[in-house]
C-alpha cells in the first residue's frame, strides 16, 4: 500500500476511534453530562461532515486506482501484441521462401 494511503487510513482510524469514545461518553446514565454536551453539538456536526469527506475521498481514491489499473492492463496488452508482431516478422524474414528454391 502506498504511503499516502497508509496516512489516510491512520487518520480515518483515529477519527473512528474518537467517534467511538464520544459515543461511550454519551452512553452514561447521568443526564446532566448529556445536557452539558448540547453546547458541543455543532462541533459534532462538523466532525461528522469530516467523516463523510473522508469516506468520499476514499471512494474517489479507489475509483482512480481502478481506472489507472485498467489503463495499465490495456497498455501492457498493447505492448505484448506489438512484441508478438515483431517476433512474427523476425521469424518470417528468417524463413527461406519456397518459391526462391526451384527444382530442376
Amino acid at each position: 500500500m502506498a504511503k499516502n494511503r497508509l496516512i489516510f487510513y491512520s487518520i480515518f482510524g483515529a477519527y473512528q476511534l474518537a467517534a467511538f469514545i464520544f459515543t461511550l461518553v454519551i452512553d452514561t446514565e447521568d443526564t446532566s453530562s448529556l445536557l452539558s454536551l448540547y453546547g458541543y453539538l455543532g462541533w459534532f456536526k462538523y466532525l461528522s461532515f469530516i467523516g463523510v469527506i473522508l469516506i468520499v475521498t476514499d471512494f474517489a481514491w479507489s475509483w482512480r486506482y481502478i481506472i489507472r489499473a485498467r489503463q495499465e492492463v490495456e497498455e501492457f496488452r498493447h505492448e505484448n501484441n506489438t512484441l508478438k508482431a515483431k517476433i512474427y516478422d523476425i521469424q518470417e524474414t528468417k524463413q527461406p521462401s519456397s518459391t526462391a528454391t526451384g527444382s530442376k
